[in-house]
């Protein structure tokens, strides 16, 4: 019930009790029509204690209702404390899909508060502390969560952990584990000493004067992060994918494991090694870097059609898919107009050059257009490589597959900005190994999240985080009492995909 005001031609206002049933309003009682502004505020008054006798006659008590005076209602709220406002829902949410995948086998809550804490709000180590108890009620002292660091290095949790994975996509997943993608990556520290592990090297982020670490992810067809590697900051990217993938067939026991890399991949060497370790393997090709008959054939062979492609065989029983994209052909040649008006301007004030531009040659000591760059660039415009030894798959499931290859970069973005996994601030190298694996498990708690609700897992928190339980305590005798705020109908369809439940 509620009071309505209705104000009427001769300039009156009439006070009445109102209750809405479905999308109507009943009239319960016509209080009065009051005159002048004293009469309007007593026949006020007047509705606020009909409807407080009829929710007392029905059992309903209020603070609010009018016998208690505004003394008597500001008295009893100055014995309570509202001490906290905890984001309950959400810690139990990210907790359940933590226990789903089984990582409640570690038996470690610090370790999975870590990673709850990396996924909603992630931040250095003595800010988590303080996250851990804002948000979630969860006290730790820095000291535990530098041990709990130390220990997860120690007690070998990134092989307990991939085990978790691994299990969990074969038996409740049931995917196929036979197409891995592969990729690499640069994470930099807040420093500019080096040691064994943190050196200086091509930087990604553009932080060449501060060390680094190499990180290697494979993720499976599904976006799944299964294996992470930690390398030295100089390591040579291309020099990564052959450990790694040695690594995981043994532990897959697999001979027909397929693994799809970008370009920077690709090396003779490389790829002489891939296949001496009888490795299947699909990488980007640069078609920019093939020799001038292979390029020949493919400019004046392959139709500038939407969705052409065309086979080569190279040697050593490789073979060269190329494909026609009519949506990249216009963005190279975006790119390519973008490049040579650059050149062009820096023609035109030589003091500007700092680095070497594409489309620009030097030649005793002065510049001038790249012509002939510019006449490969227009040739190559549209097409993309793949080498593989996968003789058997057709070029349509090549060039799918290796499309694929957005999911482990995508794993990366979210690690760097939905995570921060950068910059590192830990020194030693066993905490340095035990934040990646931090990191990385968050990544797999997050990325199933996504393929559950099919929302990004930075929505879901945002989501969840509009529910509150406030936590008052009454200091005169220590007893402390909750209630969470109202569910909206989203965080319930979230909910219920877990055993969480709100009261």
């Amino acid at each position: 019930m509620f009071i309505r005001t209705v104000r009427q031609t001769s300039g009156r206002t009439a006070i009445q009790v109102v209750e809405k049933i479905g999308r109507k309003n009943k009239l319960v009682k016509h209080i009065g029509t009051a005159q002048s502004p004293l009469e309007l505020t007593q026949l006020k008054d007047q509705a606020h204690r009909f409807i407080d006798q009829q929710r007392i006659n029905l059992g309903i008590v209020s603070l609010f209702d009018s016998r208690f005076t505004k003394t008597e209602l500001d008295s009893v709220l100055a014995r309570l404390q509202f001490t906290q406002a905890l984001d309950t829902v959400t810690y139990r949410f990210l907790a359940f899909f933590y226990r789903t995948i089984g990582f409640h086998q570690l038996n470690n809550p610090c370790f999975a508060d870590l990673v709850i804490a990396r996924i909603v709000e992630p931040a250095s180590k003595r800010k988590t502390r303080d996250i851990l108890e804002r948000r979630f009620g969860k006290r730790y002292s820095l000291s535990s969560l530098y041990r709990t660091l130390r220990y997860a290095s120690r007690s070998k949790y990134r092989k307990t952990i991939e085990e978790i994975v691994h299990t969990f996509l074969t038996t409740t997943l049931h995917e196929s584990l036979t197409v891995l993608f592969f990729d690499v990556t640069t994470l930099y520290f807040e420093a500019f000493d080096e040691d064994d592990t943190r050196k200086c090297g091509f930087s990604k982020d553009g932080k060449y004067n501060q060390p680094q670490v190499v990180v290697a992810l494979m993720v499976t067809a599904s976006g799944m992060p299964l294996v992470v590697r930690l390398f030295e900051g100089d390591t040579f990217e291309g020099h990564t994918i052959v450990p790694c993938v040695e690594e995981i067939r043994k532990k897959l026991s697999s001979d027909n494991l397929i693994i799809v890399a970008d370009s920077a991949m690709l090396s003779d060497d490389n790829l002489t090694l891939l296949e001496s370790k009888k490795l299947q393997y699909i990488v980007g090709a640069r078609l920019a870097n093939t020799a001038a008959s292979i390029l020949k054939t493919i400019t004046t062979t392959i139709a500038k059609i939407d969705g052409a492609h065309m086979r080569l065989s190279l040697a050593n029983g490789r073979i060269l898919v190329v494909s026609y994209s009519e949506k990249r052909a216009i963005k190279d040649r975006s790119e390519r107009e973008k490049q040579i008006a650059k050149a062009k301007e820096l023609l035109k004030n030589p003091s500007k050059l700092t680095r070497r531009y594409k489309f620009l040659a030097s030649r005793d000591k002065t510049y001038e257009i790249n012509e002939k760059l510019i006449k490969k660039a227009e040739l190559l415009e549209g097409l993309k490589g793949y080498v593989t030894n996968v003789l058997f798959v057709s070029d349509e499931e090549i060039i799918q597959k290796y499309a694929s290859l957005w999911r482990v970069e995508k794993a990366f973005r979210m690690s760097k900005s939905d995570l921060k996994a950068r910059p590192i601030f830990h020194t030693l190298k066993e905490s340095i190994e035990a934040h990646l694996l931090i990191v990385f498990t968050a990544l797999v708690v997050s990325r199933y999240i996504e393929i559950i609700t099919l929302q990004s897992i930075q929505h879901v928190t945002t989501t969840l985080s509009r529910i509150k339980e406030i936590i008052v305590e009454d200091p005169s005798t220590g007893h402390r009492a909750s209630k969470f705020t109202n569910l909206t109908p989203e965080i319930r369809r979230l909910l219920k995909l877990t055993d969480v439940w709100v009261t």
